[in-house]
């Protein structure tokens, strides 16, 4: 493990509330660490992410299958174009907002007292650093909602369900068992193959992703110019002035909030994951600098592109065809190219978008599953959490220099829930699994944590000291959270509100499924979390070695200067169970540096 060992080109290191000491020392440590079972060790990247690999990684996971199917969803739940494009158009803003506020989280937090002064860092782990430093009473609640419900929901299951069912094709028909079951297999096959790209090759993986995004961003580009080719009389399907017309764009508009909440749920689907960044905030080159480009820039493309795209969807497509079609994008392709190479194009699309999509996710959802094994929360997270080499004696027989250390234990864990969800799901159509994980990671991990977010920022800005912390200007921080706060708000309450109606279009999205399924399966594993959170925190320091004792959690970052900027380099965590009367230490679970 020499590569351990490297010499560094900085002349020192400092460790959060410890004195500076040589990197060698450091390394020392790092190694020594490595061999003890209850220390958890990271080591930082060799190779950080540059400002197009970020930027990538959020188009990557944004845009997905949802900017060609959500349009059905929000056409049916709003019967209006003018209404269907301010749910694309409020989606842009709500997103916008988030921005704002993952860029202020992810700059601002956490905070270490280094040389005497609190500074802040960044670290991996996105909005479960941000919610545990809004709600660290009680004590493991928030740690113990994201071991039950991102390492169960953030796995990829649904993307690959969603690819399985393209590749196999016939979804929209009376599809027989043997071809579901087909579709299943190339699911797992799905999240296999980019679980085992990240775990033998971390450069091989970020080098694909970009290549998928490049071809993603072409292939949304092609719907607005072949709007604008029809526009200009090549295929005569120009609905452009009853579609655009003010007058008629917002007639016979629903009125019921249950479709509202339907598809203001499936749009916000849509725009999810300008998140991802955060996730890997550690691994990216000069963060304070790339990540706040790179989320400003991949999320200003998302919403121009989005907006674009349906408004060549309304130019195309008459709002008749879209109320009566099974798939709007489809629609679209087949009145300007015919059915037959419409579907061939379209199947292209949405497998391409998919398994990009399912490349992306799997990188760094493997980073927060690795962060929440660090915090001890999770059984075997000295597996989980530290990275290792696959293959680690004979590629270091074959090869010139050592090959960089990748989350394996994570990217078995991602693997392994994924193909799980997708063997759970089979009494289901492929098409309705996805629907069923897709509402159920929407509404627990983006719109609960976005809420929580957004509250708390709030609440810190007008209660606390904030403001001597963040560089963001209060107005458009408050601005920010306020929007985000009513944006996820909305869906948080109105999921629970019954059909007032007697149409059943909207609901059969998860057909033979009642309403309330997503709204009763999500609190069901939040009740989950809480459950578990009782057993970790009550049940097992009452039996065996662990009687009478309290879990502590100790971290021991290690910084150093890059380009100006400090960044963490390493990273010791000691889990231990002690005595409850041993008093707490300053570095311990509650986290001082926060």
């Amino acid at each position: 493990m020499h590569h351990d060992l490297e010499v560094l080109d900085e002349t020192r290191s400092i460790r959060s509330d410890r004195s500076s000491f040589c990197l060698d020392e450091d390394d020392r440590r790092y190694l020594e660490a490595l061999k003890g079972r209850d220390y958890v060790v990271t080591k930082n990247t060799r190779n950080p992410l540059g400002l197009f690999s970020v930027v990538a990684f959020i188009l990557q996971q944004v845009i997905g299958t949802g900017i060609f199917r959500t349009p059905w969803t929000a056409i049916h739940a709003s019967e209006s174009v003018g209404t269907t494009l301010l749910f694309w158009l409020f989606g842009a803003v709500t997103a916008m907002a988030g921005t704002v506020l993952y860029i202020e989280f992810g700059l601002t937090l956490p905070r270490h007292i280094i040389d005497g002064q609190e500074e802040p860092v960044v670290r991996n782990g996105g909005d479960l650093n941000y919610v545990h430093y809004l709600l660290k009473r009680p004590k493991f609640l928030v740690l113990s909602f994201y071991a039950i419900n991102y390492i169960f929901l953030a796995s990829s299951a649904a993307n690959a369900l969603s690819f399985g069912d393209d590749v196999v094709g016939g979804q929209g028909t009376d599809r027989g068992a043997l071809r579901d079951a087909a579709a299943r297999g190339i699911a797992i096959l799905a999240v296999t193959f980019p679980c085992f790209l990240h775990a033998f090759t971390r450069r091989g993986g970020i080098l694909l992703n970009n290549v998928f995004v490049v071809v993603k961003v072409a292939i949304l580009c092609t719907f607005p110019i072949m709007a604008i080719c029809v526009l200009c009389g090549v295929a005569d399907t120009n609905h452009a002035a009853e579609n655009l017309n003010p007058k008629h764009s917002f007639a016979n508009a629903r009125s019921d909030v249950d479709s509202y909440t339907q598809g203001i749920l499936a749009v916000f689907y849509a725009y999810s994951g300008y998140n991802q960044a955060n996730y890997v905030l550690c691994e990216i080159e000069k963060p304070r600098r790339n990540f706040k480009r790179g989320i400003i820039y991949a999320v200003g493309t998302i919403c121009v592109l989005y907006m674009l795209v349906n408004l060549s969807y309304m130019v195309v497509v008459s709002k008749e065809q879209q109320l009566n079609s099974s798939d709007i994008a489809l629609q679209f392709l087949t009145n300007i190219m015919g059915q037959k190479h419409a579907e061939r194009l379209l199947a292209g699309f949405t497998t391409i978008s998919t398994l990009g999509n399912i490349i992306g996710m799997t990188y760094t959802a493997s980073k927060v599953k690795q962060e929440i094994a660090k915090e001890g929360i999770i059984p075997f997270a000295k597996f989980f959490g530290e990275n290792r080499v696959l293959f680690a004696n004979w590629r270091r027989k074959h090869r010139s220099e050592d090959p960089e250390p990748t989350p394996l234990g994570a990217l078995f864990l991602h693997w392994l829930f994924a193909v799980i969800l997708i063997l759970l799901t089979w009494a289901a159509k492929p098409a309705s699994a996805y629907r069923i994980l897709v509402n159920l990671y929407v509404y627990l991990m983006d719109i609960v944590p976005s809420f929580i977010m957004a509250i708390g920022m709030l609440y810190l800005r007008f209660f606390t000291r904030w403001s001597t912390k963040s560089l963001m200007p209060s107005w458009l921080s408050i601005l920010a959270a306020f929007i985000y706060a009513l944006a996820n708000g909305f869906p948080l309450v109105a999921i629970w509100i019954p059909p007032t109606h007697t149409s059943t279009d909207v609901y059969d999205l998860i057909p033979g499924f009642p309403w309330y399924m997503t709204g009763t399966l999500s609190w069901t594993l939040l009740a989950c979390g809480v459950v578990y959170w009782i057993g970790f925190r009550y049940v097992l320091p009452r039996y065996g070695a662990r009687k009478g004792k309290e879990f502590l959690v100790e971290r021991e970052p290690v910084f150093r200067m890059q380009d100006g900027e400090r960044v963490q380099w390493h990273e010791i965590v000691l889990q231990s169970w002690v005595v409850k009367t041993e008093p707490e230490k300053s570095s311990g679970y509650v986290l001082n540096d926060f």
